[in-house]
């Protein structure tokens, strides 16, 4: 008999290492399926010719050296920079060296900058979902108006399968955005069971959480399972009890499993059209501005999967990313880490070790219990030990690490949430670093959700660098200050803290577990406005709100310097590529009133270039 739910190890609110992709390994990555990925033999990639051309006029901001200083004139040939600088200099060099060259002139208040950077997100993961039906809370890059079980079964029974036999299957379920529950006078997250999901559908239907970790079941979808699944035929008595135990919660591979393996069929059939879900995923990212994305999570399966798409479809964004390290024989097995000096697709920067969960999936390592049920949670560490206290760090995590930096000479992004997660994460750094003797490395912690400011002197110290999930302060803010951490969300994103001590940052999206989009990121750490509150403009730790030239910073330069990128991309520089947006509006001009840094993320995108050539233009 299987013991009834309890958050388990590795339930994390993160695209990585997630269980659907293992259990759906050989299907989903097959010879066959990752054929269909392939260009045809004899098919050639019809990429568009880049431009020769001057763009002037408006607002051009190159961020060359990190500066938002403005320019009146960049030139671009054979895909990149050429030069930028006054109009006159420009044209003169253009007609010496380019004649016969194209213009392009912004009008008043039009913006171009360079292509905008998300640094952390999960393609193949956010692309294989594309066909569930999405239950999320957001609209586009804003938190829906109602968000609530009636509002998701509406959308549930709205988008029913047609194909008889086939369980509804939902996408990006976030019972932490829903309204609070009030147990006895004091509020509590909402709680989904078969049950609550029963209300909605009675048919079979597997509701998969944002996180990819957690996979909600009605009881017809339960009892669906058992009377396909040997294996829990083989653990539980009868349906009742398999009901009665996992409670429509199943979580992690254990649980999950005999769950997908029962629909895999239909999982794979809706996951074979991998490159238009990869193309459409890129198109939205093209509209947000977006010219390189870095995925936090990479396995040989990604790689060959992005890789395959890249030579036989036109190219949309740059790609980069981290490979996974899940224990320590992975880590032994790392090979010469390759500095990239010169950019190739799907190139890998980092090693990339999850170490917790998700705060508001109420799994990130905490020094102490959540504020909500269930009591006496502290969350969950991915490398537990018996024997060792929950406050000191795991031996064999603390060998890891020392394994990745020290031994092998890779940098090391370290997903951690929790402030315990933290604590450890930079004790492991600390440990690592002191023995490592190479060539300085941009490590970085992941979400680096809750911070003191006696870390952040230990990170900069160290050279580590954070890249917060912004969205903690803008989306999920009000649950973590009224429900999940109260006083404790004081620590969350500490972006000026950090940027006032002298650190890099970034900002990033998690992508599938937040939408895309660098000028909303900004606009959530400029304004730090918990939008969740809809009764009133309230914000999570005022002090902590940045300078709209500090935002930018944050989704270009920096970002390209700490994905290993800034050879080429995040700024306009002579000999970069010419990856950039032009943008209705200057981000940096809007008025200093929250109200007005609210439409930060609404400013219309008209064109996004990549390689002196356009792959968006608004209206086309």
């Amino acid at each position: 008999m299987e013991k009834p739910h309890t958050h388990v190890h590795g339930c994390t609110q993160c695209g990585c290492n997630n269980p659907i992709l293992e259990i759906l390994k050989k299907e989903l990555f097959s010879s066959e399926n990752l054929d269909r990925m392939k260009p045809a033999p004899g098919q050639t990639t019809t990429q568009p010719s880049p431009q020769t051309l001057m763009i002037s006029g408006g607002i051009i901001r190159p961020m060359i050296g990190g500066s938002t200083e403005k320019v009146e004139a960049i030139g671009i040939a054979d895909g990149n920079v050429v030069i930028a600088g006054e109009k006159e200099t420009v044209t003169a060099f253009m007609n010496d060296n380019y004649p016969g060259y194209q213009t392009k002139e912004l009008t008043d208040g039009q913006t171009l900058l360079p292509g905008l950077i998300e640094p952390h997100v999960h393609i193949v993961p956010a692309a294989m979902m594309a066909e569930w039906i999405d239950v999320s809370p957001f609209n586009g890059q804003d938190l829906l108006a109602k968000y609530d079980l009636e509002s998701i079964g509406t959308t549930i029974n709205g988008n029913l399968p047609t194909t008889p036999g086939y369980v509804i299957l939902g996408r990006g379920l976030d019972p932490s955005l829903m309204p609070f529950v009030s147990d006895s006078g004091v509020n509590e997250l909402q709680t989904i069971t078969n049950t609550v999901l029963d209300q909605i559908n009675k048919d079979p239907m597997m509701l998969l959480s944002a996180s990819m970790h957690t996979l909600y079941l009605n009881t017809s979808a339960l009892q669906y399972v058992f009377k396909n699944s040997k294996y829990v035929q083989d653990h539980y008595i009868t349906p009742d009890e398999y009901v009665k135990q996992t409670q429509g919660q199943l979580q992690e591979s254990k649980q999950m499993t005999p769950a997908l393996e029962v629909i895999q069929a239909q999982v794979v059939a809706m996951a074979k059209n991998m490159d238009a879900y990869l193309t459409s995923l890129f198109k939205l990212a093209n509209s947000r501005g977006v010219t390189f994305m870095y995925d936090a999570g990479l396995n040989d399966n990604f790689e060959t999967v992005l890789t395959s798409y890249v030579q036989g479809n036109p190219e949309l964004v740059r790609i980069g990313g981290a490979l996974l390290c899940a224990d320590q024989a992975a880590a032994d097995g790392l090979g010469t880490y390759p500095l990239p000096t010169t950019y190739k697709p799907v190139y890998y920067g980092h090693v990339k070790v999850v170490s917790d969960g998700s705060n508001q999936g109420l799994t990130g390592y905490q020094s102490a219990p959540y504020c909500c049920d269930p009591a006496n949670n502290t969350g969950i560490f991915n490398f537990p030990e018996k024997g060792i206290p929950a406050d000191t760090i795991p031996p064999l995590y603390d060998t890891l690490i020392n394994t990745v930096v020290a031994g092998k000479g890779w940098p090391l992004m370290i997903h951690a949430n929790g402030d315990q997660a933290v604590t450890f994460a930079i004790e492991a750094y600390q440990s690592a670093l002191a023995q490592y003797r190479g060539p300085e490395l941009r490590n970085r912690i992941e979400h680096c959700s809750l911070l003191t400011p006696d870390q952040i002197t230990s990170m900069l110290q160290m050279g580590v660098s954070p890249s917060f999930l912004i969205g903690h302060v803008g989306y999920w803010g009000y649950a973590f200050n009224e429900v999940i951490f109260k006083d404790k969300a004081q620590m969350l994103d500490l972006c000026g803290s950090s940027l006032a001590a002298g650190m890099r940052i970034t900002l990033h999206s998690d992508n599938e577990v937040s939408p895309l989009g660098p000028l909303r990121m900004m606009e959530q750490s400029i304004t730090r406005i918990m939008e969740e509150n809809t009764g009133s403009i309230e914000v999570l730790n005022a002090p902590e709100c940045i300078t709209p030239e500090q935002a930018l910073i944050a989704v270009t330069y920096d970002a390209a310097w700490q994905c290993y990128a800034d050879e080429w991309a995040g700024s306009l520089d002579t000999g970069y590529f010419a990856d950039f947006v032009i943008l209705e509006k200057d981000p940096l001009s809007l008025t200093t009133q929250s109200s007005q840094y609210m439409k930060m993320r609404n400013i219309p995108v008209l064109e996004t270039w990549l390689g002196g050539a356009p792959v968006y233009v608004a209206g086309s």
